[in-house]
């Protein structure tokens, strides 16, 4: 039993240290628990710990304890563990064979920051013409963009808290725009506007909406109250440059 405790506890952790939304790491682990063979397994999960008590048929109760102290966005592995989850449910795959998966999940993984860095350009600029941007507005915010990304991808690297992270991202970005348009026709406001969506959390609102929708209000709150952070940090760095006339 205490191996197949540790299983599902796993399976838990992977969803939660990848993003994944609250409701669905507490479903995963109920219908893995079941199918494992205890009588029900309960989970609590909040995006910095899991909580986690299996009830087996001989009357014991097996409690666990994770923190979760590093969250990043993958939904490839969420994807992964839904269908080991699923698949174990069904009985098409053994013990075994999901231990061995999820494990493989836990491995650290080579980070290709350059496909991201890459795309940020195209983004950057199509987001500078939404905004009634130019053609030259949307070719210097996807330089921008381009740039943070390049800058994000190295802090990312240390152990910097996000908010400084942001505030460095948003300064760049202003800093930059104004010396494009020292030496061009182009309009700061849209470039900038174009250029700081790169920074935006977009995947971590999307979670924090939807663990609220869900009823999950103490992980809906506090993966809000994180965007809203990184906002701020975003939108300080930019309104620095911009108060002092740099």
């Amino acid at each position: 039993m205490e191996d197949l405790v540790e299983i599902v506890l796993l399976a838990g952790e992977v969803l939660l240290t990848n993003g994944a939304e609250i409701q669905r790491v507490e479903e995963t682990i109920a219908r893995m628990g079941k199918a494992a063979g205890f009588l029900s397994a309960e989970g609590f999960a909040t995006p910095t710990g899991l909580f986690v008590s299996f009830y087996a048929p001989d009357g014991r109760v097996y409690t666990r304890v994770r923190r979760i102290r590093a969250v990043k966005n993958n939904i490839a592995k969420i994807a992964a563990v839904n269908s080991l989850s699923r698949a174990y449910a069904s009985g098409e795959i053994s013990t075994d064979e999901v231990k061995e998966a999820l494990l493989e999940l836990t491995k650290p993984e080579a980070v290709y920051f350059w496909p991201a860095i890459l795309a940020s350009g195209p983004g950057c600029a199509g987001f500078a013409l939404i905004f009634d941007g130019s053609m030259l507005d949307a070719l210097f915010a996807g330089i921008i963009g381009m740039l943070v990304a390049l800058i994000g991808a190295w802090l990312s690297q240390y152990p910097i808290p996000r908010i400084a992270s942001s505030a460095v991202g948003g300064t760049i970005v202003a800093l930059c725009a104004r010396l494009f348009c020292q030496f061009s026709a182009a309009d700061m406001n849209k470039i900038i506007l174009g250029a700081v969506m790169v920074l935006v959390p977009g995947v971590l609102m999307t979670t924090s909406l939807r663990d609220m929708l869900s009823g999950e209000l103490v992980s809906g709150v506090s993966r809000g109250a994180d965007a809203l952070a990184i906002a701020v940090g975003v939108a300080a760095g930019v309104a620095v440059v911009l108060s002092v006339g740099v």
